[in-house]
């Protein structure tokens, strides 16, 4: 399917990071079986030197100690710059998972489901699950992979017949990981949706316990909540077990390895073919394996981890084109049938409000703050329930038409809005990609914008900083604004847009959406009065 989520495509955007990152992980690693290797060949030949007669030899203890202290320092600082660099990496990877979640967000038909407890714990918690494939999957599998075909080269040169005993073991350490996969792969996918199953069983019943407690249904949700714990723990349990036996199984490989080449090794030290120092080097060298290939214990959870997060992650499904309904629903009709709002667990709901509205009229919404006006729009655009009444569109509730591939386009602009660390044009082609420079000044136009671009040096190419620093906040509405005019919805959700502005730019603003929208249906709340000519219906929003 177009535009699905692919992490390989997103990392070769900054490939270098990677790289550096598992280069500089290569070498710590390296340098760690370096350092075991040169300090027991070291010390073992020191103590060789120090029991022979006096005068017998010479014992040079300057080189290997400036290994060693090679090995130490390149250690640390190798480390030091591979986690500077892989979180480098990793922010770069989140920036561009939050983009790609931006162009689908607007170009989908994915609507929030507000009655899901754990909706935005999980959205944030599978754009952050996906940097365990980088780091917990790619980066442990090639480094284990790497320094251990390094390790065996280096002993292949040394000794042949060794090196195909360490081949033996090394396969035998490849199939943990997969022996791993195998047994606990599908058991991992399912511990991530039971645990958001676990958390929704919870919290959904806490939102609503004093209606359960006064309906004496507190136990029976209770109950579900503890049976989906229990089966949690279930497999929690097991999947801990596994990641146990997984770790037992590589640290006695390793440790057989490490009695398996010490054993061939004796005849080879009896036969004066390898030095009692050689001999301790290589087997210091088997013990910095663990700490390359106990990672792999756990490769299958991180794996499922990962997937199951780009599976829900892509989930969200652009709408199909241009998101209208066919030319035989007739013109656009809005119908609110004493619609009152109200968010979950509030005391008190809106005031009914019963209005019929075509393409080329627009809604004028006033009320203190307080009394539901951004509940009132965000109900309209399908992401809360109403609490009575209904809201039609083209004669069809519009809870239809927001789960259906060919719903109208509603496109809301909220009081907090979004920008990313790009230029004014990248932030503006979120909406619209295809979009060319005439179209972009022209939506800033109509935004108010003309004269405060028309100032910047770098005009489009202008970067707006991290959440949009770089710009004033009234400046961030509005170019917010012109991206959702970009969209070109049917419908124009605006939650107080002439915040900031003073009475003459925001007259500008609300006679040029007047003009630019006239086949558009447009809703705007504020607690400002201002002349919105013909067409245009007010409405004094009350609690009830």
């Amino acid at each position: 399917m177009k535009d699905q989520l692919k992490l390989s495509a997103l990392m070769r955007l900054h490939w270098r990071w990677w790289l550096l990152s598992l280069t500089l992980g290569a070498v710590t690693l390296g340098s760690v079986m370096g350092l075991l290797t040169v300090s027991g060949w070291f010390i073992t030949a020191a103590a060789v030197a120090g029991l022979q007669l006096a005068g017998a030899g010479t014992f040079n203890y300057f080189s290997p100690g400036a290994l060693i202290r090679f090995f130490a320092i390149s250690r640390t600082a190798s480390r030091y710059f591979e986690r500077l660099s892989s979180h480098q990496a990793v922010l770069l990877l989140l920036q561009q998972l939050r983009l790609w979640f931006m162009r689908r967000f607007l170009a989908s038909s994915f609507r929030p489901d507000t009655r899901s407890a754990d909706l935005l714990q999980r959205l944030i918690t599978d754009i952050d699950r996906l940097d365990q494939w980088p780091l917990r999957v790619v980066a442990p599998l090639f480094w284990a992979c790497l320094i251990s075909a390094g390790w065996l080269a280096a002993l292949w040169f040394w000794q042949a017949e060794l090196a195909q005993i360490a081949l033996v073991y090394l396969l035998v350490l490849i199939c943990v990981p997969i022996i791993g996969a195998a047994l606990g792969y599908q058991r991992a996918c399912s511990l991530v949706k039971l645990a958001s199953q676990r958390r929704h069983k919870l919290l959904e019943p806490l939102s609503v316990l004093t209606m359960l407690q006064l309906h004496q249904g507190w136990s029976g949700a209770e109950q579900q909540w503890q049976q989906t714990e229990q089966q949690y723990q279930a497999l929690l349990w097991r999947q801990q077990l596994l990641d146990l036996f997984c770790q037992f199984l590589l640290i006695s490989t390793i440790a057989l390895m490490s009695f398996h080449l010490l054993v061939s090794a004796l005849p080879l030290l009896q036969n004066q073919q390898i030095s009692i120092a050689a001999l301790v080097a290589m087997l210091m060298s088997t013990l910095a394996l663990p700490e390359i290939w106990l990672t792999l214990a756990t490769l299958y959870r991180h794996l499922a981890d990962s997937k199951m997060a780009k599976q829900r992650l892509n989930q969200i499904q652009p709408a199909t084109e241009n998101g209208r309904y066919s030319t035989a629903e007739g013109p656009l009709r809005l119908e609110l049938q004493q619609l009152s709002v109200a968010y979950p667990g509030a005391v008190q709901q809106t005031q009914p409000l019963t209005i019929a509205l075509k393409a080329g009229e627009m809604l004028w919404l006033q009320g203190a703050s307080g009394v539901g006006k951004s509940t009132l729009l965000s109900t309209l655009a399908g992401w809360l329930p109403p609490a009575s009444g209904k809201v039609l569109l083209n004669g069809s509730e519009l809870q239809q038409y927001t789960a259906s591939a060919q719903r109208h386009s509603i496109s809301m602009l909220s009081q907090h809005v979004t920008l990313f660390n790009m230029s004014l044009a990248a932030n503006l082609r979120l909406a619209k990609p295809q979009a060319n420079d005439e179209e972009l000044l022209h939506a800033l136009a109509d935004a108010q914008l003309s004269e405060w671009i028309n100032t910047l040096p770098n005009g489009l190419d202008t970067e707006l900083g991290e959440y949009g620093v770089a710009v004033s906040g009234g400046q961030a509405r509005r170019i917010a604004l012109a991206r959702l005019l970009l969209q070109n919805p049917a419908i124009l959700l605006l939650d107080e847009p002439l915040v900031g502005l003073n009475p003459t730019t925001a007259q500008q603003l609300i006679d040029t959406l007047r003009h630019r929208c006239h086949q558009q249906i447009v809703i705007i709340t504020s607690h400002q009065k201002f002349a919105t000519g013909t067409n245009c219906y007010r409405f004094e929003l009350n609690l009830l």
